[in-house]
């Protein structure tokens, strides 16, 4: 695409944002009393949008290049991951820069402990897992890896668990006491997730298209769960009784009963090449983007049927949903914009037509994660 036509887009999405808000004025004063902050990875910020106005309020400067952002209140405001230097920045409840903290050379993904208490972060280039306090980025602990990684997954209990890519291999961490185990899987391995009890893990095996199911701490394999695409993508729904697989190969998102029976449900057809997922609690939604077009599918969780199709202009490339189950966040890192989807006014009807954009802004350059923070008290 030419820069003039990347311009005229940039202009239409901000004009059918104001369009969008000025109709929907009244509303506005139903939303989320908090911020989401946007990782905007072509420039070093992140984006403050205010979720009572749905205005940018500010960009909060970073030293690095952000691409994702964990939520850590009540202890903080949120956790920054710029990996191209290896660092984690604190922003605090005033949504100011607290501290930064260079963990490694490289860090790739960053999750919390269930109690908030401890950072998890995984180095390729290091091929370690780091554990650091919260609230003093200090390092706990490193525990070196047989591999690169490229999954992480924490859970209740403890554990933490590494997938390692094209290397095939899982590493299990029990946090407390420090013991680990290691599984060797036959080809190459994706993410990993575990259930909500922390008694299964689910490795996304992309070299047989399945999921593969381990029992957790023995690390036994317990089921392979073919699936109809490669499974690139994990959602789980609010309580974890669902698990939606999407990736390459299919049209459709595939359904996944984590817990007795464990099965791979069915497979739902859900637009074209279906990527980045969210769930929402209540109503029951999944909110699906597309890799190759621009829309995003609403998939009624109960029913298993799409019940709504929203054009948003570009590929989504990452969806959150706000934690009062109001807002659908879709962020388009094509057109550096932020589209919104107003749950409660969705409308089912035969023609799938009853969902629309509720606003459009424009965020910062190429937004590619976020995280919904409460108001400061």
């Amino acid at each position: 695409m030419r820069a003039d036509e990347q311009t005229t887009r940039r202009e239409w999405l901000a004009l059918a944002g104001f369009v969008i808000s000025s109709a929907c004025g009244p509303k506005k004063a139903g939303g989320f009393p908090g911020y989401v902050l946007i990782a905007t990875s072509g420039e070093n910020s992140v984006a403050v949008v205010d979720l009572t106005t749905f205005r940018l309020q500010r960009s909060i400067s970073i030293n690095g290049r952000p691409t994702a952002v964990v939520a850590g209140y009540p202890l903080t405001g949120a956790f920054v991951l710029t990996p191209d230097t290896g660092s984690v920045h604190v922003v605090d409840t005033n949504l100011n820069v607290l501290r930064s903290c260079r963990l490694a050379d490289d860090i790739s993904e960053i999750r919390l402990t269930t109690d908030g208490e401890r950072l998890l972060a995984i180095s390729a280039g290091c091929r370690e897992l780091i554990e650091a306090d919260t609230r003093s980025l200090r390092v706990v602990h490193r525990y070196k890896l047989g591999a690169a990684p490229v999954g992480l997954d924490v859970v209740q209990g403890g554990y933490a668990a590494v997938s390692t890519g094209e290397h095939g291999t899982i590493e299990l961490f029990q946090l407390d006491t420090r013991q680990r185990r290691r599984l060797q899987m036959p080809g190459r391995i994706g993410a990993v997730r575990f259930r909500g009890d922390g008694q299964r893990l689910l490795v996304a095996n992309l070299q047989d298209r399945a999921l593969t199911a381990v029992a957790i701490p023995a690390l036994d394999i317990i089921a392979e769960l073919p699936v109809a695409m490669e499974p690139q993508n994990l959602c789980f729904n609010s309580d974890q009784g669902q698990l939606f697989v999407s990736g390459e190969g299919a049209d459709g998102v595939a359904i996944v009963f984590p817990y007795s029976p464990l099965e791979v449900y069915e497979t739902v057809l859900a637009g074209h090449d279906p990527g980045v997922m969210a769930c929402s609690e209540s109503p029951a939604y999944l909110f699906v983007g597309s890799n190759r077009g621009s829309d995003v599918c609403i998939l009624n969780i109960d029913t298993r049927k799409v019940i709504g199709i929203v054009d948003i202009g570009q590929r989504a490339s990452y969806i959150t949903i706000t934690p009062d189950n109001q807002y659908a966040l879709v962020l388009e890192e094509t057109t550096n914009a932020l589209a919104v989807i107003h749950i409660p006014a969705i409308r089912v009807n035969r023609n799938k037509t009853g969902a629309s954009l509720f606003t459009v802004l424009a965020v910062g350059d190429k937004p590619v994660h976020a995280a919904v923070v409460p108001r400061s008290a």
